[in-house]
This record gives structure tokens, C-alpha cells and sequence, in this order.
């Protein structure tokens, strides 16, 4: 007599689930505060007049566009890269989580509040 396995149908249903996250999140607008969310998104924003950005998740790749005003860029998780273009102006930086960078112009003045491991603002021309 076989009897059936559960593994391989829970491994299945293990491997269904994790592919299903990564193909969620995105990027989305709620109270004037712009999120990217998810595993691994490639957004650029854009808007115009001043508003704030979260990002969340693990290794998504963000990038400000020319002449955007950010009031608040909040950074968690883990492994998310952030661009800020020449033109752009970013206020204040919180990076919390791990492994978080973003790269600022040359001489933006930002506030900047670091906790968790291994987050950096590097400075590019």
C-alpha cells in the first residue's frame, strides 16, 4: 500500500507561495506619500510639488527623478538601492534594516538617521 506524501505537495505549495510574493509589490500613491513595496521592483518616480517615500521589502532598486522635491525618504528592510538624481532634492533620509544604499549627488544637504546594520548614503558626482 502507498501512502502519500504531504512533503512534496507542502513543498509545492511552499514553492508556489514564495513566487508569488516575489511577483508582488510595486510601487502605489496613499496620502501624498508614494511606497514601493515588494522583492526585487525596479521603480523611478516622478511627481511633482513635494511629497514622501517609503521603501520596504528586500532588493528593490529605486530611482528620484530629475527636479522631484522628497520630503521624507523612509528605507527598511533589506538590500534596496535608491538613486537620487543630480537635480533632485531629498530632505531627510531614514535607513533602518540592513544593507540599504542610497546614493546622493555630490553636496545634497539631508538629514540623514541610520539604525540597523550596514545602511549608507554615498555621496556621487
Amino acid at each position: 500500500m502507498k501512502v502519500p506524501s504531504i512533503y512534496g505537495s507542502s513543498a509545492a505549495l511552499l514553492l508556489c507561495s514564495l513566487a508569488f510574493l516575489a511577483a508582488c509589490g510595486g510601487s502605489s500613491e496613499e496620502d501624498g506619500r508614494m511606497l514601493v513595496d515588494g522583492i526585487g521592483q525596479k521603480e523611478t518616480l516622478n511627481k511633482v510639488g513635494s511629497y514622501d517615500i517609503e521603501i520596504t521589502g528586500a532588493r528593490n532598486e529605486v530611482q528620484i527623478s530629475a527636479g522631484n522635491t522628497v520630503r521624507n525618504l523612509l528605507v527598511t528592510g533589506l538590500h534596496n538601492t535608491i538613486r537620487v538624481n543630480k537635480t533632485a532634492t531629498v530632505l531627510n533620509i531614514d535607513l533602518t534594516g540592513t544593507g540599504n544604499t542610497v546614493y546622493i549627488p555630490l553636496g545634497l544637504q539631508a538629514k540623514i538617521t541610520k539604525s540597523g546594520s550596514n545602511n549608507d548614503v554615498i555621496e556621487v558626482e
